[in-house]
């Protein structure tokens, strides 16, 4: 059978997920070519710590997104406020925290938890359930995006880089998110929750930046720990929030790290 991922097949997915709750996401080639089958993106954060045991799952599921096509665009984001609880998530970080927090405001609400998945900036769900995944991400690659965001990176300096995007047809007062991210990590948790666990994480957010359109370069300061053949840009151009909506997401791309001049 042809492994190939169509829109058809995507959305019977999401019929079947929403009547058992607990559908697998079949896997997609990766060789394919994403824009013949799918008309939109899908840009899913997932805020998670490895300190939490309830964690772990939702990271295996952003996993199984990431492979599906390359119009899903995942992001894991690493909250630091689970780090005095047993063990200090390498990963984490105050600004992932305040990102989590600027979501929950626009959705009206101050609650902050793990592992929380929101899709399209607009719906937020508990990180480990597979049905809303799948019906979330459908219904985002169903509509084509009315904004167009190309991005290029150059180096700025042997530590940091410089993302240049354009994004015509996006709204007044929209923004262009850029997160540097690292494709895949492994850690041996040693103490709290998850203690004696292997844990696997893909496009780990290690630096981010928020720029107002109609900028046109963004500046990241990059972590020493991070190798930038490791590693990709992940963009996209949101729009702030507005009675309790979310902040939707209008367009992504993703890009090489640029390489240090030799």
């Amino acid at each position: 059978m042809d492994a190939r991922l169509s829109l058809a097949a995507l959305f019977a997915l999401a019929l079947c997920a929403c009547r058992s709750g607990s559908a697998a996401i079949p896997e997609a080639r990766a060789d394919e070519s994403s824009s013949a089958t799918t008309p939109g993106i899908a840009v899913v954060e997932l805020f998670t710590s490895e300190g939490c045991s309830s964690c772990p799952p939702a990271d295996v599921l952003l996993s199984d997104l990431e492979r599906q096509n390359r119009s899903i665009f995942v992001l894991e984001f690493h909250v630091d406020y689970w780090d005095t609880l047993g063990w200090p998530d390498r990963f984490s970080s105050p600004d992932w925290t305040a990102r989590q927090r600027a979501y929950s405001r626009s959705f009206g609400t101050s609650e902050l938890y793990t592992p929380e998945m929101i899709v399209g900036g607009t719906d937020p769900f508990n990180g480990t359930d597979r049905g809303r995944a799948a019906v979330d991400v459908a219904r985002s690659l169903a509509q084509a995006p009315l904004v167009h965001l190309s991005i290029r990176s150059r180096p700025a300096g042997s530590e940091a880089i410089a993302v240049d995007f354009d994004a015509p047809g996006a709204p007044a007062g929209a923004t262009v998110a850029i997160a540097a991210v690292q494709r895949e990590a492994t850690t041996e948790v040693r103490a709290g929750e998850n203690q004696g666990r292997t844990l696997r994480h893909v496009n780990v957010v290690r630096a981010f930046g928020v720029a107002r359109l109609p900028g046109s370069t963004l500046t990241l300061h990059l972590p020493k720990s991070l190798r930038r053949s490791d590693a990709e840009i992940v963009a996209f151009v949101q729009r702030e929030s507005g009675g309790a909506t979310g902040m939707p997401i209008l367009a992504a791309a993703r890009s090489p790290l640029a390489p240090l001049p030799e």
